[in-house]
């Protein structure tokens, strides 16, 4: 009998500390998980705002080449001072036989042969037209590391002129590091669909020595994967198991990566798995002294009983501090589900809630020929602000403009900070002289507008304004924003601080 209780109670013992255990170890890696597959979609979030960006500067710059409204150089200039892309430090052209014709940097005085890169190839061979980002590269002018963001040159004869090179630092790709708290070996990195590696930070530090590496086969490279998932993997790079969280950019062949370091993630159960090995290992030898003894087995069974009992207590104890962590990490869900739609210095939509809401208005304009409009508004010499009182002044003037224009609005309007100093207001059942009426209102109010910079200085603002109206033939909402953005675009030429219409319809200072 001695023996038998001795066995059902150990066994008892182990069951109940090691059950208790697994359930803390599955929650530990539910959490880690949950946690890396947001901040891979976060950061997806980001590096894509950039890509459009660089995109839309490109077909600026193309589409006015293209038209031979000016020298290419003071295209350059002037869709750099409109869009200000503060990732871009080279715009270059390469001609349709692979030679430098063009570089803001320096004036090319020789030939320089680019026929050989890799971007050059791409568009030469391949007779789509589409955005192309390559492996980061040694640039032969400006000597420093940068991603090539590609499109091809298509004369008015539809024929392939060359190539406009965009040329972005990679470390813009990881400053999304910044907003994130990252363990000592935790990781976020961008790797194209081949797996060259774009960008890496590890702990909060940018990696340049992996530029361009080339990984082994991952599970999220099969074009069969899904386009977000997570698994476990040990680093082909640095051999750290982690937790591997991916989103898919199909769109530009990229994925965005968030690796959580296995071991910290497991830190908290491993330590109770520890203090399970001393309580089984400590009744199993308590149980084993009860056995020799009937004298000692009620002494040691009741002394069994008391050692049970305060691991049940510390157990319950564990669970409610799991119970705890879960709601924090529910609270923490939604509030990146808030912060992932919201502007942090604004306090107002971003890009991507901006075209949630746009997108589901164009599903019922198309089915019930409801009327809506778009403004897009860029502040007039923002960088020149910037550059004269600093970037404190500057967000002071983004809050102050965000603020003027939102009292202006009603509550079924949409306004949204889409980058920089560009903003964007959705404007449903209003047509195009409601929208022309609305942004000159705004226009005034922030040409009344001052902002203190400190040491008895004010600063004045203007802002352009591009509207665009939705018809029955609009494709997307991004066609229609590109009709904003070009009337924008024609009211910065036209002299700022001016509403222009698309088809260049306006209203004079």
């Amino acid at each position: 009998m001695i023996a038998i209780a001795f066995v059902f109670s150990a066994s008892s013992l182990c069951i109940i500390t090691f059950d208790n255990v697994r359930d803390y170890r599955n929650l530990d890696q539910k959490m880690a998980e949950s946690n890396v597959l947001m901040t891979s979609k976060a950061y997806s979030e980001y590096v894509l705002r950039i890509i459009q960006k660089i995109d839309q500067t490109a077909q600026i710059i193309l589409s006015e080449y293209r038209e031979g409204h000016a020298p290419l150089d003071s295209i350059v200039k002037s869709a750099s001072s409109i869009i200000m892309p503060e990732y871009l430090f080279q715009v270059s052209a390469v001609n349709k036989n692979g030679f430098l014709i063009f570089s803001n940097l320096s004036k090319v005085t020789e030939p320089i042969d680019l026929s050989d890169r890799e971007h050059f190839r791409i568009h030469l061979e391949d007779k789509r037209d589409f955005l192309y980002i390559s492996k980061p590269v040694l640039g032969r002018v400006s000597r420093k590391w940068s991603i090539q963001f590609t499109r091809k040159i298509i004369n008015k004869q539809g024929e392939f002129d060359g190539v406009i090179v965009l040329s972005v630092d990679p470390s813009y790709l990881a400053n999304f590091s910044n907003s994130v708290l990252l363990g000592e070996r935790d990781a976020i990195g961008l790797s194209r669909y081949d797996g060259a590696i774009l960008s890496r930070v590890v702990g909060g530090i940018y990696q340049e020595q992996y530029f361009g590496t080339v990984i082994g086969s991952r599970p999220y490279m099969s074009a069969l994967a899904p386009d977000a998932g997570v698994y476990e993997a040990e680093s082909p790079v640095d051999g750290v198991q982690r937790f591997v969280g991916y989103q898919k950019l199909r769109d530009y062949g990229l994925v965005a990566v968030a690796l959580f370091d296995k071991e910290a993630a497991f830190a908290r159960s491993d330590q109770a798995l520890s203090t399970a090995y001393l309580i089984v290992g400590a009744g199993t030898f308590l149980l084993a002294l009860a056995s020799l003894a009937s004298a000692l087995a009620i002494r040691a069974v009741l002394h069994e009983y008391v050692i049970e009992q305060t691991m049940n207590a510390e157990l319950r104890t564990a669970h409610d501090e799991l119970a705890v962590a879960h709601a924090c990490l529910k609270m923490r869900e939604e509030e990146l589900v808030v912060l992932s739609e919201t502007d942090p210095l604004c306090r107002i939509a971003n890009r991507r809630r901006f075209m949630t809401v746009a997108d589901a208005e164009l599903i019922r304009h198309r089915r019930y020929r409801r009327i809506f409009s778009l403004l897009i508004l860029d502040v007039d010499h923002f960088k020149a602000i910037n550059d004269t009182h600093g970037h404190g002044v500057g967000d002071a003037v983004l809050v102050a403009l965000a603020n003027t224009i939102k009292t202006r609005l009603r509550e079924t309007d949409t306004f949204a900070r889409i980058g920089g100093e560009e903003f964007a207001v959705f404007l449903p059942e209003t047509d195009v002289n409601g929208a022309l009426s609305l942004a000159e209102d705004m226009r005034q109010a922030v040409s009344r507008t001052c902002i203190d910079a400190g040491e008895g200085r004010t600063v004045s603002l203007t802002v352009s304004i591009g509207i665009a109206c939705s018809h029955r033939d609009s494709a997307s909402v991004s066609d229609i924003l590109n009709n904003a953005d070009h009337a924008l675009y024609a009211a910065k030429r036209g002299g700022r601080n001016r509403s222009m219409v698309e088809g260049n319809h306006t209203l004079p200072v």
